[in-house]
This record gives structure tokens, sequence and C-alpha cells, in this order.
């Protein structure tokens, strides 16, 4: 508050530019002339000093580095809705939708997404095969004319017989593309399917076997009905031995095992929460209740 009433601050700033066999390289600097409302109101500003250079000078020192450019920032679910939205695909009542779909079949995973090999390869075939399902072209203009078709009052007639002449041909082509290389198409992604599932039970794994039937390995699991994770043996159908986790939560590996059953332990991540490590393990002792004299108390004794 009482920085406004203060002087204005003062700063200088300079910026010198050389040019070397035809390559420009430039410089800045700055420097606090007089802080003014800086003084009560501390503000972090890094001073750089900067020689004046007038006319050809010599190079003393040259330095080379080499460094990478950085990859765009990963989609989180709340920007790819942004992005749609910017390319005019979907509406606000589908765009949560379409995400929800894109996650339930394995396309995408992670809340930094990552597309799984299996999205991969759904898209590499239908660009071989089907290249107008996923025209981006194709599907603002037919969603154009579906919400010109909404809110028109006019030519209404007119404007559905184009637009479901347009459907009717895309779909009319879209099957005949498919029914030519059906088996063909239906092959890329069974294989991409079963490559997708190995790689997900493996990545799942928690490193331990099933103390049930002593044969699966135990590992994370998602239900798309439920959307939570779980944890089961890999030798389902034979062995049904589950274990329950946290919903609403994104669980993964702590490649750390428990002190008191020696049991993998898995971290949960929760909106709102810091994350935590959890050992699964229902019977574990660090979770029942222990006596005065540090003995763990059997409750059915006790009862």
């Amino acid at each position: 508050f009482i920085s406004c009433f203060c002087s204005d601050a003062k700063l200088e700033s300079k910026r010198v530019e050389a040019v070397i066999d035809k390559l420009k390289f430039s410089e800045r600097g700055m420097e606090i002339k007089s802080q003014g409302w800086m003084e009560v109101y501390p503000t972090k500003m890094e001073e750089k000093e900067i020689m004046d250079f007038v006319g050809p000078v010599d190079i003393l020192d040259l330095r080379s580095e080499e460094k990478m450019t950085k990859p765009p920032k990963r989609f989180s679910p709340a920007s790819i809705i942004s992005e749609l939205e910017k390319r005019n695909l979907g509406t606000k009542a589908t765009r949560s939708n379409i995400i929800d779909t894109l996650y339930n079949r394995d396309y995408v995973k992670d809340k930094s997404i990552r597309a799984t090999k299996l999205g991969i390869s759904l898209i590499d075939t239908l660009e071989k095969h089907s290249p107008i399902i996923i025209d981006e072209k194709l599907t603002r203009e037919i969603e154009k004319d579906m919400d010109i078709i909404r809110s028109s009052k006019k030519e209404l007639n007119k404007k559905q017989k184009t637009t479901i002449d347009l459907a009717s041909k895309v779909l009319t082509d879209i099957s005949t593309d498919f029914k030519k290389k059906e088996v063909q198409i239906g092959k890329e992604l069974l294989d991409a399917r079963e490559a997708h599932f190995e790689e997900e039970k493996e990545n799942n794994k928690l490193g331990m076997k099933c103390p049930e039937c002593k044969e699966g390995d135990i590992g994370l699991k998602f239900s798309p009905r439920f959307k939570s994770y779980f944890i089961a043996c890999s030798a389902y159908p034979n062995c049904k031995k589950t274990y329950s986790l946290p919903g609403k939560s994104f669980v993964k590996k702590a490649e750390k095992i428990c002190e008191e059953c020696k049991f993998p332990m898995v971290i949960v991540l929760r909106k709102g929460k810091r994350p935590w490590q959890l050992c699964f393990n229902k019977e574990c002792p660090g979770k029942r209740p222990i006596d005065i004299d540090g003995n763990v108390v059997d409750k059915k004794k006790a009862s």
C-alpha cells in the first residue's frame, strides 16, 4: 500500500549488437538508477552490466554452446479440451466425453497425456486405409452445418438435405473402403491390441507372485466401468485374487517394499491431496491394532 505513494523506479536497459561474418549477436543488460517504490516493495530485479561498444572491437574470447530445443508441453485433459475448442471440434457437451472415451479405450494414458501403442496404431491404420475418418476439416464442416440447423429458422429443409447428403456420401465412402480392406484393417488393429495388452501387463507388474495361486503375477489394473484402479492376478480367470485401492485416484508403482509385510507398495495421487505411498495388503501388520506390549491384536481371538 505504501509503495503506491512512492516515486517511480528508474531503470536503464541496454542492448548491444555485434556483427561477425554477417552473423548477428546481441546482448541485453539492465541497471537500476533509482529504486523508488522498490525500496518498500521488494522486487526481484537482476542487474546486468554491459560495456559500451563504439566501432570495431577485437574478440578476446569465444565460447561455443550446444543446446537442444525442448519439446512442447504435453496436453492435459483440460488443455486438450481447450485445443478442441480452438479447432472447432466437438461441442461443450461432447468434448469431455471424447476425452473419457480415449482413456476408457486405452488410446491414451496418464494425466500428462501420452498416446499408447494402441492409440498410435489406430491412427496409423486409419490414415493408411481410410483417412477420411480422421479428417478434421470434414468433421468441422458437418458440425458447423449441424449448428446452423439447430439455430436457423430459414431454409431449414434445404440445409438439412445438404447435410444429410454429405453425411450419407461420407458414410458410403467409409463403408466401401472398409469392405475392401476389412481383413487387413482387422488384423492390424487386433495385433496392436494384443501388443498393447502385453506391454501394459509388463509395465504394471508389481514384482511379486500372487500369494493365492503362486503362479500368476500381481499387477495394477484399471476398470473403465468403475473408473478406478485395483490390483489383480495375471492368471485370471483361473485365479480371481484382487486387492482394492482408493477410488477417484491415479495409482502407479512405488518401486518400494513394505517393511512390515514385504508386499510391493503403490503411490496414490488424488486431486487436492499430496501423493502418498500405500501398502495394499489388508493383512499387513502395519494396518492391524497393536497392544501395549507391541504385539499385533488378533481381532477374532479378542472377540
